[in-house]
């Protein structure tokens, strides 16, 4: 069961409408405090409580704890902030007030009562989203491939893997693997490691025990996995959409990387940025990419994709020339 509790000191009145009441959705000047359900995301959180997915960017931005938006897990706690809560919870000089009337948006009746939202375009599509990865400041898997059944060392799906893990692994348990994650230099200084790009090789689904070992299939690949990959924990996939309104945000940074190459030259490449959710960055912002070579003519055009607590991933949506990291974007 979903709930939202007071953030603060809950008064005697609220403490019995909340025993009272569990589904009531409570609030003070800090907001509320949500509990995760297994399948939600931050886009279902916003879309069911707060009336609007496209806030989700702004819940993220208020949970630094959340380090990457795709990675919350059940029984994790959010706090939603009392500035995105609907208006009609407010009560007079503006502060939130206790409503006894309105409920949490379940996913029973999330779906009955929820306005119907037009389908947009997905920025991208999903392979092009697990398979470009994310960039970050620091990971911490939770396990990773161990060899095989059949002495392969190269794996593709349904194929038979041994795993090790440091949280249980029950039957039908899944994780993604992921290539060691490669560390991304600063191009304006090389001795500077500006974080790591995590790459998604496929999907693992735990199967059983075998001798002690725990056995899982490869249940998706999109590149080739190799013992020694590490695991890290499996998160449902959101398709970024394109936004309600094209933003184009006073922004400045510098290309850290390409995905996959050394150079990105044309169309539907991805490149990382390095500036993300604590810069303002938004899903779906678009960018100009400048050359970092003189006369420094504007070669193309990015737009965000997913970000991170450490910089961004964009996919290019217009190319004249090569761009390459140590190129800048900005409007």
């Amino acid at each position: 069961m979903k709930m939202l509790k007071k953030v603060g000191t809950l008064t005697l009145l609220g403490a019995i409408l909340l025993l009272a009441a569990p589904f009531v959705l409570m609030a003070a000047d800090e907001g509320v405090e949500y509990t995760v359900k297994k399948g939600d995301t931050l886009w279902d959180i916003s879309s069911g409580n707060l009336k609007d997915p496209f806030l989700w960017p702004k819940l993220w931005k208020a949970n630094p704890q959340i380090h990457n938006p795709h990675l919350i897990f059940p029984n994790d706690k959010i706090v939603i902030p009392a500035e995105l809560l609907k208006e009609e919870l407010r009560g007079d000089g503006g502060r939130v007030r206790l409503d006894t009337k309105r409920k949490l948006l379940t996913p029973e009746t999330r779906e009955s009562r929820a306005v119907p939202i037009i389908p947009k375009r997905p920025l991208v599509s999903r392979e092009v989203l697990l398979e470009s990865g994310y960039f970050v400041r620091s990971i911490d898997p939770v396990g990773k491939v161990m060899g095989s059944p059949f002495h392969k060392t190269i794996f593709g799906t349904n194929d038979a893997v041994y795993v090790s893990t440091r949280i249980k692994a029950n039957t039908g348990s899944q994780f993604y693997v992921i290539t060691k994650p490669e560390p991304i230099l600063n191009p304006l200084n090389q001795k500077e490691i500006a974080g790591y790009q995590v790459r998604i090789q496929g999907i693992v689904t735990v199967t059983g025990d075998e001798n002690g070992k725990i056995k899982a299939t490869v249940s998706e690949s999109y590149k080739e996995i190799a013992i020694g990959d590490a695991l890290i924990d499996f998160y449902p996939v959101s398709l970024p959409v394109e936004p309600a309104i094209e933003r184009k945000p006073a922004l400045s940074g510098i290309v850290l990387g390409v995905w996959n190459k050394r150079v990105a030259s044309g169309k539907e490449d991805v490149i990382y940025i390095n500036k993300g959710a604590g810069d303002g960055v938004e899903i779906g912002d678009m960018f100009s990419i400048t050359s970092s070579e003189k006369p420094r003519p504007l070669i193309g055009t990015a737009q965000v994709f997913a970000i991170s607590d450490a910089g961004s991933a964009a996919i290019i949506r217009q190319a004249i020339s090569e761009i390459k990291p140590g190129d800048t974007f900005g409007n």
